[in-house]
Order: structure tokens, then sequence, then C-alpha cells
């Protein structure tokens, strides 16, 4: 005599279900899991350390070189160009192959050195180019660029940094509002997965959301006594994998 299901006990009914204890603790596993990977994904960045950046790659414009120049990275690449923008960077001949000896454009660079992390950071020169839109589609556009080149990095969307106030030409283009403009846009492109936004204004900015005066020479550039304000942001802001 074949006995009903609804007297089996539970752990008798293989592959039908399972002890109501252990399905409590699957679930409570995977409601922490699930909140576990949401936090992560809101407040993704970890504190690391100068060797975090031994196998990134910064790209960016005078600003970059700047930070080249200052940081004291030497183990770090760089990819920059006083005067490039966002619609010529990929093609600028601005990456070394210490292989070869050769300078070969940013594209090509990605093509023969992976990377584990990317940086990019572009647009002030674009400020009186296109729109808001037209640099956000054409950023955009790079980052893909950046991931087909590079699929196994992260990448980090850089704002575009704020001037001083008084660089800050209301009646020009070179203005904190355009900037704004663009920086809404280009938090847009992260997912906190693959590609993280990045505002060192955060770190950089006066009480008046204008680039601190004391830090920068011409309002644009960041002097080399300041530039830890702009590393020590960096290094704050890592993304470490499990």
């Amino acid at each position: 005599m074949l006995t009903p299901l609804n007297e089996l006990a539970p752990q008798q009914i293989s592959g039908l279900t399972l002890s109501p204890q252990k399905t409590r603790e699957q679930q409570e596993a995977e409601i922490a899991a699930k909140a576990a990977a949401e936090e992560k994904k809101k407040h993704p960045f970890s504190q690391v350390d100068v060797s975090y950046l031994d196998d990134a790659v910064f790209i960016g414009d005078s600003r970059t070189d700047t930070l080249r120049l200052y940081s004291g990275w030497d183990n770090t690449t760089f990819y920059c160009k006083t005067g490039t923008n966002i619609w010529n960077i990929m093609e600028d001949e601005v990456a070394y192959d210490e292989d070869t000896g050769e300078t070969v454009s940013v594209t090509e660079g990605l093509k023969r050195h992976q990377f584990a992390k990317v940086y990019l950071m572009l647009g002030i020169n674009e400020l009186g180019t296109g729109t808001a839109e037209t640099f956000y589609q054409q950023f955009k556009k790079v980052v893909s660029q950046v991931r087909e080149l590079q699929p196994e990095a992260v990448i980090f969307v850089q704002s575009i940094m704020h001037v001083a106030d008084f660089a800050d030409d209301a009646s020009g283009y070179i203005n904190n509002q355009n900037i704004n403009e663009r920086n809404a846009l280009l938090k847009k492109l992260a997912d906190n997965e693959t590609v993280f936004y990045l505002d060192e204004n955060e770190a950089l900015d006066d009480e008046n959301g204008c680039l601190k005066s004391e830090t920068t020479y011409d309002g644009i550039h960041m002097e080399a006594d300041y530039i830890s304000l702009w590393t020590d942001y960096l290094l704050s802001h890592g993304v470490v994998r499990d």
C-alpha cells in the first residue's frame, strides 16, 4: 500500500521538497546576499594603496598630464595629451610601448596591453564645442570602445573638474554651469558594476562649488603642491573585486 505524499515526512520526499528549516535558511541566505549586493552597488568604493594603480591607465588631457607629473605614481601608465578631446583621444598617438619603443595611438596601446583599471577624464577642452548631449554621446562611444579593447578592466569615468571662481566665465563657455550639465550626463554611464563614476570635485571644491582658488595657478590646472587632494580622493575610491 502506498503512503500518500501528504503523510510523508519532508525529508522522505526526495526531489520534491526540502525540510522547513532548510528552506528558511536558504531564504534568509538569499535575502542577506541580495541585500549585501545592493549595498555594495550603492557603496562600491574602498580605500586602496598606490600599488592598486600599478595595473591602471589614466587617459586624458592636460589635467591628467598634471596628475602624471606630480602624483609620484611611477608604476602607473598615462595616455594623455594637452589639448586633446573626447573626439580625438582614441586616435591620438600618446601611448608609449615600452617593448618596441614606439609611440602609438590610444586605441593601439589598449590593444597591445591589458589593464585592470582604466581612468578617463576629458571635457574641459570640449566646452566650446557641440552640446552637453553630443559630448555625452561621444563619451559613451569612447567608453564602449574601451570596454571592447579592455573587456576585463574596471572603467572609472571621472567628472570634469570644476574651474576656480576667477576662471568661471558666465558670459563665455568655460564655466561651472556648463561643466555641471555635462557631469550630470556622465553619471549615467556608471552601472556600479563595471563602470564607476568618480566625482573628484567633492574633494577639490570650495563652498561655492568652484575649484579652490589656492590649488590652481590659472583657474583650470592644479598646482603640484595640492595634487595630493586629487590622489587621496582616487585612492579612497578603489573598487576591489571579490
